[in-house]
């Protein structure tokens, strides 16, 4: 089959029984791991501590968001690279759609105040100063099950709708700022690395000083690699070494020069995997 009409991969269950993910319920990661595996495993959410667990082999994959389209990384990103021996076993990118989220008892006249996490808010900002220009804004991890908690009518909170279905609450708008813009970008981590698939890339995780970075970006256009991503990120020791993540077309297992990268000093290969849709 033509290799562009080939359909996307899913995700091997197989082996798979508990997924870790970045929660609480009701929250955008929540959803996305529940678009990836569905009820074939039991989905399990940490407030804190997951990639510990993960590490110690308490969960057989974690989910987790490492980029958005809007604010670049996230803090995630830097604990999954301090990490011994991350596996990346997938990628899945989604277009976020928020809901504004509320008690049954609210309606638009009686909310003085939105929550969201902080990425949510800067999406809604531009639909909040035309419909609700005048309302207090809080930025909360968290915000859906907060307001079920309080159940207040004045509290409204941003997210998907997964967490009105979750706390009984009821959503006033949906649909609100979607868009190609609107893109969260999630790794899952597992123990294995998948077999090729013909949608993959490999995510290098590079710590090398200022004169060996031009080196080694030398080499990737010398093998001539496909650069999808890069991402630096801060090493907290030396003003002249620093770490960058590089995202590259292809699978280790079937380009030798991704895997002669991974043997030069201050590389390693943090996955070769399918981005799934």
């Amino acid at each position: 089959m033509n290799e562009q009409f080939k359909r996307p991969p899913v995700i091997d269950t197989s082996g798979i029984k508990r997924a870790g993910y970045i929660g609480p319920e009701g929250t955008w990661t929540h959803q996305a791991t529940l678009d990836i595996f569905g009820d074939q495993v039991e989905l399990v959410p940490f407030s804190d501590g997951l990639f510990e667990t993960y590490e110690k082999g308490c969960v057989d994959v974690a989910c987790a968001p490492v980029a958005t389209s809007l604010v670049g990384t996230t803090p995630y990103l830097d604990q999954i690279l301090s990490l011994r021996s991350p596996r990346i076993i997938a990628e899945y990118p989604k277009i976020l759609s928020y809901s504004l989220i509320a008690s049954e008892d609210a309606s638009f006249s009686t909310i003085t105040k939105v929550m969201g996490h902080p990425v949510a808010l800067q999406e809604v900002a531009a639909w909040l100063d035309e419909n609700m220009p005048n309302v207090e804004r809080e930025s909360r991890t968290g915000a859906t099950s907060f307001v079920a908690e309080q159940k207040s009518p004045s509290i409204a909170a941003f997210g998907p709708a997964l967490g009105a279905k979750l706390y009984n609450l009821q959503f006033l708008r949906t649909g609100i700022e979607e868009g190609l813009h609107n893109v969260t970008r999630w790794w899952v981590l597992g123990r294995k690395t998948p077999a090729p698939t013909g949608f993959d890339r490999t995510t290098l995780h590079l710590r090398v000083s200022e004169q060996n970075l031009n080196y080694i970006l030398k080499m990737f256009s010398k093998e001539d690699l496909f650069v999808l991503n890069i991402y630096e990120r801060p090493t907290c020791e030396r003003l002249d070494t620093h770490q960058y993540v590089i995202d590259v077309a292809g699978h280790v297992s079937t380009n030798p020069a991704l895997a002669a990268l991974a043997a030069i000093d201050g590389i390693r290969i943090l996955g070769s995997y399918p981005r799934l849709y």
